[in-house]
């Protein structure tokens, strides 16, 4: 795939070392501002190297921040918007250029430790057999870390293609309890279990450290070996990603709480790493580039810190998730003794996708001309050479594609309304962000007051960042031009997103993955006649023709009579409907111990729409999906953590005359890991067989 360039064997080839933090935002370091944290080893860094005041990610959100630093691809362009849920398949196509496989084919010895979160093999994720492929089919040599995210399942290592300590006479089972401490903004403990030995390998307290040695042991395996070969060592701490779990020693050693702890930690984690090079006489010829996924988020233990005097993202608007820029405008430092000036500041415009191309450069690897690269070569730029700005435009991924940003000079357009990130609406919701995270962090935005969007603010926004670096004003009534060119710079980008299943937990603003609430919860709607030719309505009060393919549900159907949420009438239609929630006695809101998939028969729609309500649960594992009769799914639903159902519908239309089925997947046994469905409207004609491949149905459950 790829050449040796001959300018590249001019000079010695530097080993590279690549720190990715997790959530650091722009103002959690000390050379980045911070008052209430010390980062003695990572100001070092800066201080002998170059400081960057305008780098970002590719995305606003961790797993396509992290496509597009492997790939140098807008993850726009793979309709990449969200974190990925620990069943998904490798979202990196193994012919694909990455940083890895570029360095690799300039004859380095490549290292991943730390955080992956980009997926593992072909389909659904099974973590009882090898995990292939994933980072090893992608130009790394070893692999040691944390598969997905600290926050969520499955806590285990996996080094190579295994999961470490896996024993197969204790396999992995979905649905299952785990063995796994638990803390504070730490969940899915149910999700997948059995694995006890891995799970028990998994200390929350010291994955940091245990990270921390690893890189450190392959830096010296490396320099032992001698083999001649530079070193690229890529290592994604977990730090300081929720749940807050700093090793003991490090409690307490801040101003403003664990979320200080956790960076300290980070920052140890990097003096650890920058003595094995010192220690391997490697430092001269190393450069190294330490910067974070995407921005700080304003979750509990953030907003304790903020309280605390704390600034996550400095002075900067937005958290993560958002397309203002505290979402992804992010530290980045990079060292190389005698090549980058040490001390020197950068305010060129710089993206994490650009390291690839830098990184063929430095190397002297050619990228294949017909590689679909969106990033830039920025080394002219890191040694303080450059004549003129390497890019001027850049494409930002917040978790909304309705949001999609562009940045273009000074300028920045966000063609929609408020950030496009979590939807948190008062202080102490872990999903604070946008305009009600202004309810505590007293920011100014002409768009925002008392924590919410005015009416009569512009339908999308402009900023002029040189003139207003912390977007406080909004001027997209002033400058029509600029709004028109930046618009039109978008629609050519959005014309290269694919039509394909959107990668990651699901937008949560899109009108088939967040439908918008009908109103105040209604009065008790009759099941009628339907002018449509055919429905599921579950007024039979038996699941039938509906069928369990995965997982045991004791209740599937409920009556109005049972709502297990102080027995409102929340939009409902006629007496039954779907539901995953299961009543208890001992819980007067339901359970959410129930997981598996039900389907629905197939069926041959008409152009139209499909017209549904559905509640519960937004969390990427609960939701209800448009699928095709081989499995592929195609649309998609969700509630919005309420009980009240919302008005939802369907496009059928490109599927009219094809036989589809609908799929209902509750896999959480978290807070609102159920989802609620009613009254399925549609034309078209229902059919009496069931699709292929999937798993023998069991017995449906009466209702109760």
């Amino acid at each position: 795939m790829f050449a040796f360039s001959p300018e590249g064997q001019a000079g010695e080839r530097p080993h590279i070392v690549l720190i990715n933090a997790d959530d650091l935002g722009y103002g959690d370091l000390g050379c980045y501002g911070a008052t209430k944290i010390k980062t003695p080893n990572i100001d070092r860094l800066a201080r002998e190297g170059r400081r960057f005041t305008d780098a970002h990610t590719a995305s606003a959100v961790c797993s396509p921040s992290r496509y597009g630093l492997m790939t140098g691809q807008f993850p726009c362009r793979r309709n990449f918007w969200g974190p990925l849920p620990f069943t998904s398949e490798l979202t990196i196509r193994t012919d694909q250029p990455t940083v890895a496989s570029v360095l690799k084919s300039a004859g380095y010895d490549t290292a991943l430790v730390g955080k992956w979160h980009l997926g593992f093999g072909r389909g659904k994720t099974d973590w009882n057999k090898p995990l292939r492929p994933g980072p090893l089919e992608l130009g790394f040599d070893y692999y040691f870390g944390m598969p997905t995210v600290n926050s969520g399942p499955p806590f285990v290592y996996v080094e190579n293609h295994s999961v470490v300590d896996y024993d197969p006479e204790d396999p992995f089972v979905m649905g299952k309890k785990s063995v796994t401490q638990k803390f504070p903004e730490k969940g899915g403990y149910a999700a997948i279990g059995g694995a006890a030995k891995a799970h028990e390998r998994y200390r929350d307290e010291y994955v940091g450290q245990t990270l921390a040695e690893k890189a450190v042991e392959r830096i010296h395996e490396h320099f032992e070996r001698d083999d001649g070969r530079p070193l690229f060592l890529y290592l994604a701490t977990t730090n300081i990603h929720h749940p807050f779990t700093p090793h003991p020693r490090f409690k307490g050693t801040s101003d403003c709480g664990l979320y200080g702890d956790f960076v300290h930690e980070l920052d140890w984690i990097v003096g650890e790493v920058l003595t094995a090079l010192s220690d391997a006489g490697a430092c001269e010829n190393t450069l190294v580039i330490f910067t974070s996924d995407n921005g700080g988020m304003l979750h509990r233990t953030g907003q304790e810190a903020w309280k605390a005097g704390h600034r996550l993202n400095g002075d900067l608007l937005g958290f993560k998730f958002g397309a203002w820029e505290g979402g992804h405008r992010v530290p980045m430092i990079v060292r190389w003794p005698g090549k980058v000036p040490a001390g020197s500041e950068s305010s060129a415009l710089v993206s994490q996708i650009d390291l690839i191309r830098t990184f063929a450069s430095i190397s002297g690897a050619t990228i294949p001309p017909g590689a679909v690269i969106d990033g830039v070569d920025q080394s002219a730029e890191f040694r303080g050479e450059a004549t003129q700005p390497a890019r001027d435009t850049l494409i930002i991924s917040p978790n909304s594609p309705q949001h999609l940003t562009v940045r273009h000079g000074k300028w920045v357009y966000i063609p929609a309304r408020d950030e496009g990130g979590f939807q948190g609406k008062k202080i102490g919701d872990h999903l604070l962000a946008g305009a009600a995270a202004h309810l505590l962090t007293e920011q100014v935005n002409s768009g925002v007051v008392n924590g919410k969007i005015r009416d009569k603010a512009p339908k999308a926004q402009l900023y002029d960042l040189d003139a207003d670096p912390f977007q406080s004003s909004n001027v997209y009534d002033q400058y029509p031009d600029v709004v028109a060119k930046l618009a039109g710079l978008l629609k050519t980008q959005r014309a290269d997103i694919p039509s394909t299943r959107r990668l990651g937990w699901i937008n949560l603003k899109q009108p088939d993955s967040r439908p918008q609430p009908v109103g105040n919860a209604a009065l008790r709607v009759p099941a009628g006649s339907s002018s449509r030719s055919a429905s599921f309505d579950f007024e039979s009060g038996q699941l039938a023709p509906w069928k369990i393919v995965e997982g045991e549900f004791g209740h599937l159907i409920g009556h109005r009579q049972t709502f297990f949420h102080n027995k409102g009438e929340w939009n409902k239609q006629g007496e039954f409907y779907l539901t995953t929630l299961e009543p208890s006695p001992n819980a007067p809101k339901g359970k959410d111990a129930q997981m598996g998939v039900v389907v629905s028969p197939l069926f041959i729609p008409e152009a139209g729409v499909m017209t549904f309500r559905v509640g519960g649960g937004m969390g990427r594992t609960t939701y209800a999906a448009l699928c095709t009769a081989d499995g592929k799914e195609v649309l998609y639903a969700r509630g919005i953590n309420s009980q009240q159902m919302q008005k939802a519908k369907w496009d059928l239309v490109p599927w009219a005359g094809k036989k589809m089925f609908i799929k209902v997947v509750d896999q959480s046994t978290s807070g609102w890991g159920h989802i609620t469905l009613d009254n399925f409207q549609f034309d078209g004609k229902i059919m009496n067989e069931y699709p292929k491949g999937l798993q023998n149905p069991v017995k449906s459950p009466t209702p109760d």
